[in-house]
């Protein structure tokens, strides 16, 4: 027989039986659309994360700290500016920037406060590095040699403007014990929003000299340098140098690493998640095992008139597994349909709930972030669901469909025509 015939026949079949047809195929509609609905709202996430990182991330600029030593034990305690020169020497690196940082609070002439971070840096790196991305809302950089000039990172509602005074409250050693310090700084610059970069909070920061940094915490040591590169395809290989360079004692972050490590965390969990959305498509696998095992028996006359009138083995075989493979393309089809549907709904309602939630879990209480999160960041979420996702899971339902079909198709394969006909 014809495989178009054998087709029409599986087709025929299951009309007959609208309600059983409707039922198993449920099943699998059922799998397949938490698995879509699962990696659709997956790649969403990836790609939303994905464009955060890039945004926060400056993928030229490497972050330079202290540790590192075999198998990531041991290697420096601490930074200090001589260890610019080191990487300032290294092919590929164009400027550097050492900082250090510290929470703290400011307080207005007016009485106002904010909580934010203290950054000690020198102003012509921060220019050399970030030039392309800082502008001033008003003023400019504190002068060379002005140790009491602050610049105000970009806020919402500015605490201080240019010519005003603000006291930040700080933590130091005093002998053998910790006391809060107040010290006073005249504003000489605010910036305009600038966003995450890494580790360095460009908003919502105090910015004063260095010099005056270590002079308040009476240590020369610094948290950490940033790197400016020219090539940032060659970020990998530079970072190697650098590391060559303090003998393997310091650790040395590359933007990209940030992102494949993010993006191997929601593999790992996508993998889980479509793992435990499987077990529906085993369920439904189960549930065209019974149906068939009992169509055969309910079609076991059926099944001798057509091996009486000549029907081969291979033709009874070919005609249920057929059935299945209707069941697993009709399932799969609609799967996808309402898996996609699923996801998108929950891609308009997931903002929707987590808003400003989502974002604000990537940040501090200072407002600082990592990776270009803010806590005002908004959250958004669109499905991404492949051409080759959608072919997989047309592919697995018929698989699945063929395989728990496959025992009941031999089953009425190898019945014998006779004890058939007879069978009531």
């Amino acid at each position: 027989m014809k495989f178009r015939n054998i087709l029409g026949l599986s087709w025929a079949n299951m009309r007959r039986r609208k309600t059983r047809t409707a039922l198993t195929t449920l099943g699998i509609v059922v799998g397949i659309m938490a698995v879509v609905s699962i990696a659709a709202l997956s790649g969403g996430f990836e790609a939303q994360i994905t464009d955060q990182l890039m945004q926060g991330l400056d993928m030229d600029i490497l972050t330079v700290m202290p540790g590192g030593g075999i198998l990531g034990g041991g290697g420096l305690t601490s930074l200090n500016l001589n260890d610019t020169a080191l990487i300032q020497n290294v092919t590929g690196v164009e400027a550097t920037l050492p900082y250090s940082q510290t929470g703290t609070s400011v307080y207005n002439e007016t009485g106002g406060t904010l909580d934010t971070r203290l950054v000690g840096l020198n102003f012509t790196d921060l220019e050399a590095v970030y030039g392309h991305k800082l502008q001033f809302a008003e003023g400019e950089y504190p002068g060379i040699g002005v140790n009491d000039s602050c610049m105000i990172g970009y806020l919402d509602d500015p605490i201080a403007d240019v010519g005003d005074n603000i006291t930040t409250e700080i933590l130091v050693r005093v002998g053998m014990s910790f006391s809060f310090v107040n010290v006073s700084f005249i504003v000489s610059g605010v910036l305009d929003e600038a966003g995450q970069s890494g580790m360095l909070p460009l908003d919502r920061s105090v910015f004063v000299p260095l010099d005056t940094y270590q002079d308040l915490f009476n240590s020369e040591n610094i948290d950490m340098i940033l790197a400016k590169i020219d090539d940032p395809t060659q970020a990998d290989a530079i970072a190697d140098e650098i590391r060559d360079a303090f003998e393997d004692q310091v650790l040395v972050i590359v933007p990209s690493s940030i992102i494949d490590t993010v993006m191997s965390v929601f593999d790992i969990m996508e993998i889980f998640l479509l793992a435990i959305a499987s077990i529906a498509l085993l369920v439904a696998g189960i549930s065209i095992l019974n149906i068939m095992l009992v169509s055969v028996m309910e079609r076991t006359r059926e099944i001798g008139i057509m091996k009486a009138v000549g029907a081969k083995d291979r033709t009874i075989l070919s005609q249920f597994l057929s059935e299945a493979v209707l069941l697993g393309v009709i399932g799969g089809a609609i799967g996808i349909i309402t898996g996609w549907g699923l996801a998108y709904g929950m891609g308009l309602m997931l903002p929707l709930l987590f808003s400003g939630n989502f974002a604000s879990g990537f940040t501090g209480s200072d407002g600082g972030g990592f990776g270009g999160f803010s806590g005002s960041s908004s959250f958004t979420l669109t499905p991404v669901l492949p051409i080759e996702t959608i072919f997989i899971a047309i592919g697995f339902a018929i698989l699945i469909s063929v395989i728990f079909a496959l025992y009941p198709a031999r089953k009425a394969a190898k019945l014998d025509p006779v004890k058939a006909l007879r069978y009531e």
